[in-house]
């Protein structure tokens, strides 16, 4: 029946050139809006067929000035939070619910917590989140270890794994954070790209003999630089600085040969690693010796010149750890 009024009501008006308001409809997102008047003198349009119409004018005009007000309270909430982001003071709000606005039930910001490395987090593995841009994942913590707050970024101590690999395995990863792994280069150069690291390298001999080295500064360049160690500090120690060789180097695998060598030195030394002309001076990532009295030859084994040099024989034990630069 309301229909009905209304389309009476219009198509009676559309033959009608007496005016029906005495004043327009106003603009309702003004400040100000009046009651709407009827004049008595229809032009032979019955007041009964024009009261549905203007009922439902005013409901609408009644509506549209709620929905205004709750759009002066969401850019109230805007710009209260573009105020509170400056100053690092966000509080949740709610904003209101109306018929005419999807419902907001959700706070002006979410605060993710995830860690960005192992600093004061547990021992053991733990989700990290580099940058909020970046998808979380998990890593290896120890704590036990210097103070702590160690990220293993690889782990060697039984052959399990194979690391003669090729280009995309060392940029992705490879391995099982409670075994034997590599990080990846990727997640290495976003690690020591966003925030100064240092570097623990910790390496046992098969007598069981640990030595250490550790290096203040640490990074390597992106994928399209060849991850080439972009920085390595001071060194201190008891297992000698065979790192400093590699300084400045590409990264190299056998399927992508990034030194400055005549062959590939990944080819013929059974690894992946930081090779440069000489090919190396340590070569962490070389051939797992599992059976002592089979030593391996030609350099081929995990090697470090300054405590197991070669050309026989693999380190039976290494680790290595990065951190956030903490000056002492």
């Amino acid at each position: 029946m309301a229909l009905e009024a209304l389309v009476t009501a219009l198509a009676c008006l559309s033959t009608t050139s007496t005016p029906l308001f005495e004043k327009p409809i106003p603009n309702i997102m003004k400040n100000s809006l009046e009651p709407l008047r009827v004049d008595n003198h229809t032009g032979g349009c019955p007041v009964s067929a024009l009261g549905g119409l203007m009922a439902r004018v005013q409901h609408m005009t009644d509506e549209l000035r709620s929905l205004r007000a709750d759009l002066n309270e969401l850019q109230n909430l805007i710009d209260q939070y573009k105020n509170q982001s400056y100053s690092g003071q966000i509080e949740p709000r709610i904003l209101p619910v109306h018929p005419f606005v999807p419902t907001v039930m959700a706070s002006v910001t979410d605060v993710d917590d995830t860690p960005r490395n192992c600093l004061d987090q547990k021992h053991g593995q733990v989700l990290i989140r580099i940058r909020p841009d970046v998808e979380p994942f998990y890593v290896s913590c120890d704590q036990t270890v210097r103070d702590g707050g160690w990220l293993v970024i690889a782990y060697r101590f039984d052959g399990s794994e194979e690391f003669s690999r090729d280009w995309h395995a060392y940029k992705s990863g490879f391995g099982e954070l409670n075994s034997e792994f590599f990080i990846g280069l990727d997640k290495l150069y976003r690690l020591t790209h966003t925030e100064l690291h240092e570097l623990l390298i910790i390496m046992r001999n098969k007598d069981r003999e640990e030595r250490f080295a550790l290096y203040n500064q640490f990074s390597i360049a992106s994928e399209a630089e060849k991850y080439f160690l972009y920085l390595l500090g001071t060194y201190k120690g008891d297992a000698g600085d065979s790192m400093r060789y590699h300084a400045g180097k590409k990264f190299t695998t056998y399927d992508q040969d990034n030194d400055d060598n005549g062959q590939n030195c990944a080819r013929t030394h059974a690894g992946a690693w930081w090779y440069g002309r000489e090919c190396f001076e340590s070569n962490l990532f070389g051939t797992f010796q599992k059976k002592y009295g089979q030593e391996i030859g030609y350099f081929k084994g995990i090697l470090w010149k300054t405590f197991v040099p070669g050309p026989t024989g693999s380190l039976r034990y290494v680790r290595m750890l990065i951190r956030p630069y903490r000056q002492a």
